[in-house]
C-alpha cells in the first residue's frame, strides 16, 4: 500500500479541498488508508472506505481524519482492487429464451430475477403447448472470471456464477416441484461498480422431483443490474 501511495501525486491541503466527490486518495495518518474523497473542512478530511455507486450510497463506511493527524495525502487515480471478487449484493435482471425437453420438444419462457447472494426467479413459460408460471429460489455462487484480473488495467471480462436451486411450476403440462442447476455468465468491465445494465447468458437444467430424468434444458439472455459486494451496499 505504501509503495502504491508513494507513486501517486502528493497533495497540499488547498488541493485536497478542491478534490471532487468520489476521487480516490491515499491518506497517511496513524495508519494508511485508501478511500474515496467526500469533503474537506479547515480541520477535517472526510472520505469513504468503499466506493459509493450512482444508485446506492455507502453506509457505515465513513472515515474522518483530523488535519493535525494527517502526515500525507496523495491522489490515487488507479483503482487496484478487483471488484469482481465475492458475491453480488444486488441483482435485478430481466430476460427470456427457450430450450428443449426430454422429448426434444421446444419450450419458451420470460421472466425476472431479483436478489443478491440468493435470488428469486419469477417466470412465465410455454411447455408442450401448455402455459405455466414458475417460482424458483437459487444461490448465486461466484466461480471465476475470464480473463483474470490485472491491477491498474480496465478490461471487459466474463464472470461465471453457479446457481443451484429449487422451484415449483404451476399450470398445464409437466413439472410441479423441481431442482435446478444453472450457470450464469455476465459480461462486465473492471469499472462496473458504478452500476449499469450488463448483458448475461444463463444455461439451466431442471430436474422434476417425480421424474428427474424427464426434465428440460433452457438458455436465456437478458440484461442485469449487478452491484458487487464491495461497491457500497451494506
Amino acid at each position: 500500500m505504501a509503495a502504491s501511495g508513494s507513486s501517486a501525486q502528493k497533495l497540499d491541503w488547498q488541493a485536497i479541498e478542491k478534490l471532487k466527490d468520489g476521487d480516490r486518495i491515499w491518506v497517511k495518518a496513524q495508519q494508511q488508508h485508501y478511500c474515496y474523497f467526500e469533503k474537506a473542512t479547515d480541520d477535517k478530511l472526510f472520505c469513504d472506505s468503499v466506493r459509493a455507486t450512482r444508485l446506492l450510497q455507502a453506509q457505515s463506511a465513513g472515515l474522518v481524519f483530523n488535519r493535525k493527524d494527517i502526515r500525507e495525502v496523495r491522489l490515487a487515480p488507479h483503482d487496484d482492487y478487483d471488484y469482481s471478487k465475492g458475491y453480488l449484493d444486488l441483482i435485478l435482471a430481466a430476460g427470456g429464451g427457450g430450450g428443449w425437453d426430454f422429448t426434444n420438444q421446444p419450450n419458451a419462457f420470460a421472466g425476472i430475477k431479483i436478489g443478491g447472494p440468493a435470488t428469486v426467479d419469477l417466470q412465465y413459460d410455454r411447455i408442450q403447448g401448455h402455459s405455466g408460471f414458475s417460482v424458483e429460489g437459487s444461490a448465486v455462487l461466484p466461480l471465476f472470471r475470464v480473463p483474470s484480473y490485472q491491477p491498474l488495467q480496465t478490461k471487459t471480462f466474463v464472470k461465471l456464477y453457479a446457481e443451484p436451486g429449487v422451484g415449483y411450476r404451476a399450470g398445464g403440462g409437466p413439472f410441479g416441484g423441481y431442482s435446478s442447476a444453472k450457470v450464469l455468465a455476465v459480461l462486465l468491465t473492471d469499472s462496473w461498480s458504478d452500476g449499469w445494465a450488463a448483458p448475461y447468458v444463463e444455461y439451466q437444467r431442471r430436474f422434476p422431483f417425480e421424474s428427474p430424468l424427464q426434465g428440460d434444458n433452457r438458455i436465456s439472455i437478458g440484461v442485469m443490474l449487478a452491484v458487487c459486494e464491495h461497491c457500497g451496499l451494506d
